[in-house]
């Protein structure tokens, strides 16, 4: 697995794919894998660029704690590293705050942006949801409860009534090979809880998209508004089904939002396979 060093850490990095190139941002605790049900998808129209934030999957776990700038940095060094700027790019949830985070303090770096299922700053009901997963971790959870905790902020009740479904959701998430310590998460963890990009938002010349689900209960559309108002001429995309699993859950209409974005021809697309993958924050 290819690596390079930037702001004195090793960032894993993964390729699929080819054409014009495309970053992928993972959130909260995730490695590369949370892209699994979209990227060989976008991989057959783009170079697929997916990475390991630091403190998760084989990147390196520094000591913490991190900022969400620091976060952006290492994203702004990697395009660098592999000459690919100014790339389009998407991120999810934690993920779109580190996108953001380039839009304001890296200039240059991102030609287009797609803010997916994310927010601008943190809300009090955020932060409860945050305190109770790092209580769940620091007293030894075991992956099945961990998983259980974020099904009901991640996915909506045409997941969430079919059990079936969720214990197949749940026997993929714990076959994930790389799973984030408790170190990285609460280094991540450390900084999503106390940045605000709305003062800044404004600042951003570039062209973003932002898509939420109607359903988001973790990432409410209220904070899509929010983002879409601040951010000088940015799009704003409400999908009438789902919540902060959207790449997940209905990810045919993410993925057609993203390339009509790109302008590309979306009716060209494949069908999305049937992956599962777990949900970020």
């Amino acid at each position: 697995m290819p690596k390079v060093n930037v702001n004195g850490i090793n960032i894993n990095y993964e390729e699929a794919g080819s054409g014009p190139p495309l970053l992928l941002i993972s959130g909260l605790g995730q490695s590369r894998f949370a892209w699994a049900t979209v990227a060989p998808v976008l991989a057959e129209h783009h170079r697929v660029i997916t990475f390991d934030n630091r403190g998760t999957g084989q990147s390196d776990v520094p000591e913490g704690p991190y900022t969400m700038q620091q976060l952006g940095d290492d994203a702004a060094a990697l395009i660098d590293e592999l000459g690919i700027g100014p790339v389009p790019a998407v991120g999810w949830s934690m993920g779109g705050v580190i996108l953001q985070s380039m839009l304001i303090h890296n200039p240059g770096k991102v030609s287009k942006a797609v803010l997916l299922a994310t927010f601008p700053n943190y809300t009090s009901i955020q932060q409860h949801w945050l305190d109770s997963l790092l209580i769940l971790r620091e007293a030894g959870a075991s992956d099945d409860v961990l998983a259980t905790a974020t099904l009901p902020w991640g996915f909506t009740p045409h997941t969430l009534l079919n059990h079936d479904r969720l214990q197949a959701l749940l026997d993929m998430m714990k076959l994930d090979p790389e799973p984030t310590s408790n170190e990285g998460y609460a280094a991540q963890a450390h900084g999503i809880r106390r940045f605000d990009w709305r003062p800044d938002l404004h600042k951003v010349d570039t062209p973003t998209l932002v898509i939420v689900g109607a359903e988001d209960v973790l990432t409410p559309p209220s904070q899509a508004f929010d983002m879409a108002d601040r951010i000088p001429g940015a799009k704003l995309i409400i999908q009438a089904r789902g919540g902060h699993g959207l790449p997940i859950e209905f990810p045919q209409p993410t993925i057609t939002d993203i390339l009509e974005f790109f302008g590309e021809d979306a009716e060209e697309a494949p069908a999305v396979p049937q992956t599962e993958s777990a949900v970020t924050g």
